[in-house]
């Protein structure tokens, strides 16, 4: 949020954030980097956690339309609409007629990278905004971050605990990267956003604490500090004799409470694994007429008869 271009929290730059996060389609995304294992973003709060929103009540309005009981993404026009609001009409300056170029800071390399970057150059370059690749190394890149000297990148946040203050925290102003060294990498510091997150903080769950982080859910929206965002899913087999077991992102302590049933396992194993002797019978007795031919011509030899005689 401190950069000239992506950041600020004017009305045209609001509109350049929506802009950009409507053409990042991050369905799209999660159907070819993530094998479809996520949920493209509608606010902070991925699901299950108290505040996230379903249905048409959950959906990010500056993002998403709700269309036949699906959130569906605004089309791309109403991107380009939004960035001719903004002062980029056609990806241009209004005013010099530069294209707008975006910087896309990262620390990787190799093949799984460079094909996410040809995506996000795709995916911008539908509203004629040019993405420009500064890959550095990992340190390098954490300092850039820690000075806000980036202008587009992508993030991750693995949260501590299941509440939504471990979530909205991340753009708490006080908590910023610059100059505090906090969480909030984006720098977002809003101080409508910022005092109701000290009235929700140490809410109980209940109507009071849902509708202030309804409040600050519809100020992130409005603003637009992050660009797209998904929030992870993945997918566990086990086998019935294995219970207490339920897959989390946010708790990696849970084999000690894991529990197992032997005798189940036994009985199924013994059920699924019973020998099937018919395969090898049959093998044998192949085994016995491909050898016939060679048994009598190895008798014959064996018993051969004087010559001129006949049996």
């Amino acid at each position: 949020m401190l950069d000239s271009v992506v950041g600020g929290y004017s009305e045209p730059q609001q509109k350049l954030r929506q802009a950009i996060a409507i053409a990042i389609d991050m369905e799209e995304y999660i159907a070819i980097f993530r094998n479809g294992r996520g949920i493209a973003m509608q606010s902070p709060l991925p699901p299950g956690i108290f505040g996230f929103k379903e249905g048409a009540q959950g959906i990010n309005p500056q993002i998403y339309e709700w269309q036949n009981g699906l959130a569906v993404r605004r089309p791309i026009a109403a991107a380009k609409q939004l960035l001719a609001e903004a002062g980029y009409p056609a990806g241009r300056h209004h005013t010099n007629g530069n294209s707008l170029t975006i910087h896309f800071d990262s620390a990787a390399g190799g093949p799984d990278a460079k094909a996410f970057l040809d995506w996000l150059r795709k995916q911008l370059a539908k509203i004629d905004i040019q993405l420009v690749s500064r890959s550095t190394d990992y340190n390098r890149f954490q300092d850039k971050v820690r000075n806000g000297q980036v202008q587009m990148y992508l993030w991750g946040w693995n949260a501590d605990y299941p509440d939504p203050e471990n979530f909205l925290f991340l753009l708490y102003g006080p908590n910023s990267q610059v100059p505090d060294h906090g969480e909030n990498s984006s720098n977002f510091q809003l101080k409508e956003y910022d005092h109701l997150f000290e009235q929700m903080r140490n809410l109980p769950n209940g109507a009071k604490r849902q509708a202030i982080i309804d409040d600050m859910t519809e100020l992130f929206r409005r603003q637009t500090p992050w660009a797209g965002g998904f929030h992870p899913q993945d997918f566990a087999l086990q086998h019935r004799w294995i219970s207490n077991i339920k897959p989390s992102h946010l708790a990696h302590d849970t084999l000690q409470y894991q529990r197992l049933d032997p005798p189940l396992r036994t009985r199924l194993r013994r059920a699924w694994n019973r020998p099937i002797w018919w395969p090898l019978a049959a093998l044998v007795g192949v085994g016995i007429i491909l050898l016939l031919p060679a048994l009598r011509l190895a008798w014959l030899r064996e018993h051969k008869l004087p010559h001129g005689k006949r049996w």
